[in-house]
């Protein structure tokens, strides 16, 4: 896992000219946001695009993640929107994972709020204590993110096969591949800083996802050297044809022989009637 966590970061650097360009409409939309909400005004066009972005943010970093990904798998044609089905998959599952792994976050917050009464000594405790728990399920469960952009969506049963690692091992996942992220938001206090530095660590995660999937896909093939396809995808049914039995020519009867009729009769030849001798007249 340690390799893996080491050639996701690689990959990033590698690819940081690419990221960065893809990156630059998110970056653009989110530092006029910041810019509008720190100015004073009650200007209702600067609201409503204050509360449009709200909406928007999440479709254009849905977006820029599928195209990034693409671009990682080496598609041959980087388009977001080419499925709208996987579009709406990619964005409803990425928001669900997320909500459900800062859960124990709000419980940490909670529980440490009667022990501590510094809020910022309450926020790192909870923070670390959930690397445990959210953390390590997001960093397993955000496999299925480029699954769904592979188009090889696995049942349950499948998925948990398919991640099934040492608790140990998804936990260095949580602490070198997502606990960074926690420790560089709340770093840098520059709106600016912190919004280019935090989105652009978000690519260093996505980069680890699509580590995990293409080593799990090499290993499969060299512990079995029969498997052609990844474990998670289905091998398409073979239809067996039927061999149609061979169809016998009719044979016309053969036509029985004539009789032989006259001079071209065959066989032996027919006896001869015997011959009656002629009788001489007696004379007296």
């Amino acid at each position: 896992m340690l390799n893996t966590i080491f050639s996701s970061y690689k990959m990033f650097f590698r690819n940081i000219r690419f990221i960065l360009l893809y990156a630059l409409p998110l970056l653009t939309l989110l530092a006029i946001n910041i810019y509008l909400q720190n100015l004073d005004s009650n200007n209702q066009i600067i609201l409503y695009f204050i509360n449009f972005a709200f909406f928007l943010i999440p479709l254009v970093s849905a977006a820029i993640d599928i195209s990034i990904y693409q671009r990682l798998f080496n598609f041959k044609k980087i388009n977001p929107l080419s499925s709208p089905k996987i579009f709406v998959l990619y964005l409803v599952c990425q928001i669900a994972i997320g909500l459900i792994s800062i859960l124990p976050l709000f419980l940490f917050l909670y529980l440490f709020s009667f022990i501590s009464t510094s809020a910022l000594t309450t926020l790192a405790l909870a923070s670390l204590l959930n690397i445990f728990i959210g953390f390590y399920f997001l960093a397993r469960f955000n496999i299925i993110l480029p699954l769904i952009i592979l188009d090889k969506i696995p049942s349950l049963q499948k998925f948990l096969k398919y991640t099934k690692m040492s608790y140990g091992k998804w936990l260095a996942v949580s602490a070198l591949v997502y606990f960074p992220y926690v420790i560089i938001n709340y770093s840098f206090t520059c709106p600016y800083s912190n919004m280019l530095l935090t989105n652009l660590f978000m690519f260093v995660i996505l980069c680890f996802n699509v580590c995990y999937v293409n080593n799990n896909s090499e290993e499969d093939k060299q512990n079995d050297p029969t498997i052609k396809t990844p474990l998670l995808v289905e091998e398409p049914k073979k239809t067996q044809i039927k061999e149609k039995a061979p169809v016998k020519k009719a044979t016309t009867p053969k036509a029985a022989p004539k009789p032989a009729t006259g001079k071209k009769a065959s066989g032996k030849k027919k006896a001869a009637a015997p011959k009656t001798p002629k009788l001489k007249p007696v004379t007296a």
